[in-house]
């Protein structure tokens, strides 16, 4: 039985970073957001350019590295970037020159992984070489999460998991851009609150492993120092006080606070030593509050739908069916939270629902006046994602209450239900960046010959692989969380019925 697990991690390993290799492949070079700064930053930390060189007092985190001049983006990229109906063909030949980057005081943790991979494999100037790194280190912290996940009580809604793989989070994935990192690590720290039942979870391992996650996260973004708060706030509501004593002992909190509180050490002596600032005068404005909350009200929808897809410079929007069907997985889910009956977790869900719309507010207030309204949806996406390991809890507690039977044709009911939204979405997300890149968004769909542009792999050909292994993948996933006991003797999240002094609401 171990061994047939164990060969499950890694099928779901292999298969995830093939899906995560075809989007590397079908998008084109810096047609990731901010890629280009990410790509210059990621080759200086690896050689030695802490922080590159300033350029512009007015601009103190706009910096240049010393980078090879065959990394340069084409002259003419501007021709498609921000014009969905503009296939990528309309480049000219050529280099611009390369460095500039906008990212050059962001924390170097992944900087140093990806970059410094592209160095040991002698393809330091690849761009390609840098994307299959990071879709790598991806790969194998999303399938860690889906380990862990199924090993929980709640195993057998695993495939709720999917929901956190929205596509603008394996399209990040598979580019130079570290919020797909971010979004994937996060996805392995929520699976593990699955298990803060276990009788193991406060230990010096439990704190080991969450100490260890969140400094990684804290030392790749600035911005996961929220979603870690976040989630703290969110576990102490699900845990309850009784839940939380058992956490507060020092084999646990050694180890997760001493190995978090480095992190932000290190994290603030970086930005020290950087000089990093939330500062952008090209975009600041004097607007009142109120003006900047009602603005950022407005937008709301816009980031909901960024933070599901809209792929490229935010320029390529996804089919209105993708959306639906993320928001019927995000159904499934609520629905879970609802039958547990349980009031802790009914709010702790509504607390991360009311997060995703009201952080965005909170910081387009606070940075207005000196970068402006900067927010994008796909800085929500390790929030969002707990909702999955919030309903996969839910369902846990229902499932519990129920026949045997009845419970596992529900728990395949819901694998069957969010594999296949999840399936149809993400080819679907896929082929509409091909399209958009290969002949514009609104042009021909039957991607063959002739085209205008087209990746090193045909269009018709890397969807056809991009389809075969997702529809494995979700197969992997749904065939793998059948087996519902838990191989860690794992209790899941603590619910009513094991705390018998508390009545079930």
């Amino acid at each position: 039985m171990t061994s047939r697990r164990v060969g499950a991690d890694i099928a779901i390993f292999v298969v995830l970073l093939g899906l995560l290799l075809t989007w590397t492949i079908g998008t084109p070079l810096f047609a990731a957001p901010d890629e280009p700064a990410h790509l210059y930053k990621a080759y200086g930390t690896a050689h030695g350019q802490a922080t590159g060189t300033p350029i512009s007092e007015e601009l103190p985190n706009f910096r240049r590295f010393d980078v090879p001049e065959e990394m340069g983006q084409s002259p003419g990229a501007m021709c498609w970037i921000f014009k969905p109906e503009v296939p990528v063909s309309c480049e000219t030949p050529g280099r611009s020159p390369a460095g500039e980057s906008t990212a050059a005081v962001y924390p170097p943790f992944w900087y140093g992984l990806v970059g410094g991979g592209a160095r040991l494999l002698d393809q330091d100037t690849s761009q390609r070489a840098y994307r299959a790194i990071g879709a790598a280190l991806c790969a194998a912290l999303i399938a860690a999460a889906i380990a862990v996940a199924r090993r929980s009580r709640a195993g057998s809604t695993t495939p709720l998991l999917l929901l956190g793989l929205a596509p603008m989070t394996l399209f990040l994935s598979g580019s130079v851009n570290p919020n797909g990192f971010e979004v994937a690590g996060f996805l392995l720290l929520w699976a593990l609150c699955l298990h803060a039942g276990h009788e193991r979870a406060p230990t010096r391992l439990g704190g080991s492993l969450v100490g260890a996650i969140a400094a990684m996260l804290l030392l790749s973004r600035f911005a996961s120092a929220i979603w870690l708060l976040a989630g703290a706030v969110v576990m102490a509501v699900v845990l309850g006080v009784a839940g939380l004593r058992r956490f507060l002992v020092r084999p646990f909190l050694v180890p997760a606070f001493g190995i978090t509180g480095s992190a932000v050490v290190v994290l603030l002596a970086w930005s020290r030593y950087a000089g990093a600032q939330a500062e952008d005068p090209r975009h600041a404005t004097d607007e009142s509050t109120w003006e900047i909350v009602r603005t950022s009200l407005d937008r709301t929808p816009e980031y909901l739908r960024q933070m599901i897809g809209i792929l490229g410079w935010l320029d390529t929007r996804l089919p209105w069916f993708v959306y639906l069907l993320f928001a019927i997985v995000t159904a499934v889910a609520l629905t879970g939270v609802v039958m547990a009956r349980d009031t802790r977790l009914l709010t702790a869900t509504a607390l991360v629902a009311a997060g995703v719309i009201v952080v965005p507010i909170a910081v387009n207030v606070l940075a207005a006046g000196s970068a402006g309204l900067f927010w994008q949806g796909r800085y929500t996406l390790p929030l969002f994602a707990m909702l999955s390991v919030l309903g996969m809890s839910g369902w846990q507690r229902w499932l519990d209450r129920r026949p045997a039977e009845i419970g596992r044709r529900v728990s395949v009911g819901i694998g069957v239900v969010v594999a296949s939204c999840f399936v149809v979405a993400e080819v679907a997300a896929f082929w509409q960046m091909l399209r958009r890149f290969s002949v514009g968004a609104s042009g021909k769909v039957w991607l063959d010959e002739p085209l205008p542009w087209r990746p090193s792999v045909a269009p018709l050909t890397l969807i056809a692989i991009n389809a075969v292994l997702v529809v494995v993948l979700a197969v992997l996933v749904v065939m793998s969380a059948s087996e519902r006991r838990p191989a860690l003797g794992g209790a899941g999240m603590p619910d009513r019925a094991s705390e018998p002094d508390r009545p079930e609401s």
